[in-house]
């Protein structure tokens, strides 16, 4: 069956996870207001949640845009690539310039060159190739994300062009998606070896769009196992939740934080070398995995299961989630500044950070998607 490339399937565990995600990057940035001796509160060596919350973003990502991209490959989405890209590119990118002129003229962010801003417009800043600095420094994310659209996109391009030359049919196409997306984590993994042998710093590896070339493939393996497998993923993602898999899966989680923890050290220092062959080849490829699997893991979670007003709150984080991750660190060094006990300044820089999304949706993103609506 044919999608129609306007409807959007709406699927609540993904959802629940990307509300999820924020908060627990929300959470992990609360240093900024703290005092460094409750920092231990907010992570320990089994609980890192920035980087599971940002690892669980690029999951999503993964699933759902490579999944889009293998419709429109095998002709079950009705829509253009053309199209999809103008989509995603009206999703992120205007609020995101909006964003960085905004907390210019607040003062949050400084001039520090046309050639530093072009960088961030463009999303070339912060990689082992490009030594400009991030002008928000959560951005380093976007420019894997926005980049890994464009490069699957464009490998789609190619794949769509191939298929109606040589006739393939749509088994084919999968078969070649799959070879496509194991092979960027395959490369991606050599790339990470080679830069910790020679002294590469614990940030550039954690941060740097080379190096991280990967981050959506996991997902994007999903969305493939789910169309080629159907039955088995579905035996996999039950209904409802069976949360005995849940915790294990937790358990696994933090037991993979633990193997880690030298990417959790000064990220200046350079990664140790010891450690190279399994960071490379198996903590990263573990973590996308895992990732991959709390999407499986709560697939079955309906919003009816929870308290109306609690599943609200969650729909409303998970909507705004994106202008929340944008601003939030903002907000954080804004809430810093003040003399306040340090649990009030905890408090206003949470709520301070959902309300300020929340306003960045309504003024900012809204008009953007209901502007693609009309021109895409």
């Amino acid at each position: 069956m044919k999608q129609s490339a306007s409807r959007s399937v709406f699927y609540e565990g993904i959802d629940l996870l990307r509300g999820g995600a924020v908060f627990l990057v929300l959470w992990s940035h609360a240093g900024i207001v703290l005092p460094h001796s409750l920092h231990g509160a907010l992570a320990a060596p089994w609980f890192r949640p920035g980087f599971w919350g940002v690892t669980t973003f690029f999951a999503i990502s993964g699933f759902l845009v490579v999944g889009q991209l293998i419709d429109i490959a095998t002709d079950k989405r009705g829509e253009l690539l053309r199209a999809f890209v103008l989509r995603r590119w009206f999703r992120t990118v205007p609020t995101y310039w909006i964003v960085l002129l905004l907390l210019l003229v607040a003062g949050s962010i400084g001039w520090l060159g046309w050639k530093t801003w072009l960088a961030n417009i463009f999303f070339l800043q912060g990689s082992i190739f490009v030594h400009e600095p991030n002008l928000l420094s959560v951005s380093w994310s976007l420019v894997i994300e926005e980049w890994s659209y464009l490069v699957f996109a464009f490998a789609v391009f190619i794949l769509i062009f191939l298929k109606r030359r040589l006739a393939l049919g749509n088994a084919q196409v999968m078969a070649i998606v799959g070879g496509l997306l194991i092979a960027s984590i395959v490369c991606a993994s050599f790339a990470r070896y080679i830069f910790i042998e020679n002294g590469g710093s614990v940030r550039s590896l954690k941060q740097d769009l080379f190096l991280q070339s990967d981050a959506l493939a996991y997902g994007g393996l999903l969305a493939l196992f789910m169309r080629t497998r159907p039955r088995d993923f579905e035996v996999l993602a039950l209904r409802p939740i069976a949360f005995s898999r849940i915790f294990a899966l937790m358990a696994v989680i933090s037991v993979a934080s633990i193997s880690g923890n030298s990417l959790f050290r000064s990220v200046l220092e350079p990664v140790p070398i010891g450690l190279s062959e399994w960071l490379s080849f198996g903590f990263y490829p573990m973590a996308g995995l895992l990732a991959c699997a709390l999407i499986v893991g709560f697939w079955g979670f309906e919003y009816s299961s929870l308290p109306k007003s609690l599943s609200q709150m969650i729909r409303i984080l998970s909507k705004i989630s994106y202008s929340v991750y944008l601003l939030h660190v903002p907000i954080a060094h804004m809430v810093a500044g003040f003399e306040l006990p340090y649990l009030l300044k905890f408090v206003m820089y949470l709520f301070g950070s959902i309300l300020v999304g929340y306003t960045s949706w309504i003024l900012l993103e809204k008009p953007f998607m209901r502007l693609r609506r009309r021109l895409v």
